[in-house]
């Protein structure tokens, strides 16, 4: 990630008052073929099991050291992708709904387009537990064990999961030392407390979700252990309430092989049987080439796959 420095040097905004700036900008590009048994929707309302996929992504992020302690900053990203959209929609070009924030003394305090607090800090592993398969992060996700669709997440063009865009999310965490704590909330969505926690090679989570009546109940707990090169972990998240809810867990295994890394997991979604299988190998210079494949069975009976490179910037 490379640094654009605007201002280092140390500005009177007002008598006595003196801060420095700076923007950030990296970001991401990616760029291969997926697969999905059940057929992807072409611009002509056909279907195809193949296609080809890239996306350019560019992270946005200020930054502003103020007096007392006080630190404020601010992001956006913009989005260029292709065929990766909707089922309908061949090309995106967005901007993401902005986010702001200040902190002090490991409390920070967020306004805007974010991730809620169990994608912050619920889980021990992963991205909501995981997407850990292929180039993209997965199609399915199923090692998320259904947290994707249940929390509130942030997504490019402006909500993803719970989050719509139209709803601002608040979130106040606190950081000290390895232990981080969460909770966050929308006006028309629920309310999400999470702590994740790390001893030694050890990192634990849990998160809780309060439904408001537009989404699930959640509650999720994990673990992971780190030893070096290779790596296991576990979820667990109950989802819904009453008759409705549902239990669903993953666990899930890492390996350094080859010069590259294996990664796979098995477990249950949605009373289906889910597992997923992917090798990444590092081309250097934050370039990565990685082919995987999972599959949720049941009634979706889907199975995706990809592969491609990705890079970071």
């Amino acid at each position: 990630m490379k640094k654009i420095l605007l201002a280092s040097a140390a500005l009177a905004l007002s008598a006595g008052v003196a801060h420095s700036q700076a923007v950030t900008i990296g970001g991401q590009g990616r760029m291969g073929v997926q697969y999905n048994n059940n057929g992807f929707v072409t611009r002509t309302g056909a279907l195809t099991n193949w296609r080809t996929e890239s996306r350019l992504q560019l992270n946005f992020s200020a930054a502003v050291q103020a007096d007392h302690g006080l630190s404020f900053g601010g992001f956006t990203r913009l989005r260029l992708q292709t065929n990766g959209a909707t089922a309908t929609q061949m090309t995106t070009q967005d901007f993401s709904g902005h986010r702001v924030w200040v902190e002090a003394n490991g409390l920070r305090l967020t306004f805007g387009n974010q991730d809620g607090a169990i994608a912050t800090t619920g889980t021990a592993m992963g991205y909501l537990g995981g997407c850990g398969v292929g180039y993209e992060g997965g199609q399915q996700c199923a090692d998320s064990v259904g947290l994707l669709g249940a929390v509130t997440w942030f997504n490019s063009n402006g909500g993803g999961g719970n989050n719509t865009g139209n709803d601002q999310t608040l979130q106040a965490s606190y950081t000290m030392g390895d232990w981080q704590a969460a909770i966050s909330g929308e006006r028309s969505n629920g309310v999400e407390v999470a702590v994740r926690g790390r001893f030694d090679a050890f990192t634990v989570a849990a998160g809780y979700q309060q439904d408001r009546g537009l989404s699930p109940r959640v509650f999720t707990a994990s673990g992971h252990y780190n030893g070096g090169n290779w790596g296991v972990g576990a979820i667990v998240a109950r989802i819904g309430t009453g008759g409705g809810a549902t239990t669903n867990y993953a666990l899930n295994a890492n390996a350094d092989l080859g010069g590259g890394n294996l990664y796979g997991f098995v477990g249950r979604l949605n009373s289906d049987t889910a597992y997923g299988l992917s090798y990444s190998y590092g081309l250097g210079g934050g370039a990565s080439i990685t082919a995987g494949a999972e599959r949720v069975g049941g009634a979706t009976d889907t199975t995706t796959a990809s592969v491609g490179v990705a890079f970071n910037f």
